[in-house]
């Protein structure tokens, strides 16, 4: 193989700048190394052609090397609708941190494929298509499976998950972003995902039924890039007229993390009441969080999304706030939560 046909590969397979920066480092070491190893009689000047072998060492390289970037080579049409990217930037940093799984799995009535995975230090967003048999028609305004859930090592997992519009109303098939929220990252785990039993409902407050009743599982590599950025806070305040600490703040595009102390959380729940509906399946925020823009701009969370988490014996309490849309995390100033303002450092 000579080295026009590896340049009409390397076109071929479209590799950005960086990736080809990367790939012409890898098979500089590698054709040291290899050089190394021949007598110093046999070698030859750089300006002959390699050996047929080492042409087909450096071509093992760049095609490892190319299929690692694509794993990482752009967001999905789907995904990018679901995240409302703010710009081009932000849609660019998303791209760089999204995983592409492209795993199917096939059971007695339907098709499950795993597409891509992004997340941070507590969301993973898995983007996931389903494809009944021929001749059913997926046009319910919601649905879910029964149960869903990865085996990973966090004790403890939230899981919801939200259909997404693919134009196609009419037809056998559906694309669902699935939300898994846990105390801790699962980026770079290998999980055992598993789906079961896909429902469809009426609007809200409509109930669900099942209408496929199966089972898809398979291994699953959380290879995403982790988008957090984390604070050390350590600050005292008061949650309803109790002491608290706030120990962290965890920053993405995503969703924000707190990580509070307490030795009265019970009191501060039972303070914080039960929340407010306030219109179809939207209840105020008990424990909301402003974000300050360095244009002065700002916003609250009015509105609960996201996960409250209280472990009383522990005293420890973690609430996971997400958005409709990704926020410019880029450009926040701070965030203030109960009276107390957290400087954020996004340079």
């Amino acid at each position: 193989m000579t080295k026009g046909h590896i340049n009409e590969l390397l076109q071929a397979l479209a590799p950005t700048d960086e990736d080809k920066e990367i790939m012409l480092h890898r098979i500089q070491a590698h054709s040291a190394s290899a050089n190394a190893s021949i007598p110093r009689r046999e070698r030859r000047t750089p300006s002959r052609r390699l050996k047929p072998a080492l042409w087909a060492a450096a071509l093992a390289v760049v095609l490892t090397t190319t299929a690692f970037a694509a794993a990482y080579k752009g967001l999905d049409e789907a995904f990018v609708k679901f995240l409302n990217p703010v710009n081009h930037e932000q849609n660019e940093y998303l791209s760089n941190g999204a995983y592409s799984a492209d795993k199917q799995v096939t059971g007695k009535r339907g098709t499950v494929t795993i597409k891509q995975v992004i997340g941070d230090s507590n969301l993973t967003y898995i983007l996931l298509d389903f494809a009944a048999p021929e001749g059913t028609v997926l046009n319910a305004a919601r649905y879910r499976f029964e149960y869903g859930g990865i085996d990973s090592d966090q004790s403890f997992q939230s899981v919801g998950f939200r259909l997404l519009d693919d134009g196609r109303p009419e037809d056998n098939r559906i694309s669902l972003v699935m939300s898994v929220m846990t105390e801790e990252s699962v980026a770079g785990q290998k999980v055992r995902l598993t789906l079961k039993d896909l429902q469809a409902a009426p609007p809200y407050p409509g109930i669900f039924e099942t209408i496929i009743p199966d089972t898809w599982e398979t291994d699953l590599q959380l290879n995403f890039k982790e988008y957090s950025s984390a604070y050390p806070v350590r600050q005292s305040l008061k949650l309803f007229g109790y002491a608290a600490v706030l120990q962290s703040v965890s920053v993405s595009p995503i969703s924000i993390t707190l990580k509070l102390e307490s030795d009265f959380l019970k009191e501060i729940n039972e303070a914080a009441g039960r929340m407010k509906e306030v219109g179809p399946n939207e209840y105020l925020d008990p424990y909301p969080v402003t974000i300050r823009y360095r244009d002065g701009t700002s916003e609250t969370t009015r509105l609960f999304n996201g996960l409250h988490l209280s472990k009383n014996l522990d005293r420890e309490m973690l609430m996971i706030k997400t958005f409709d849309k990704v926020i410019n995390d880029k450009e926040i100033d701070s965030i203030e939560f109960f009276g107390r303002e957290i400087p954020i450092s996004t340079m």
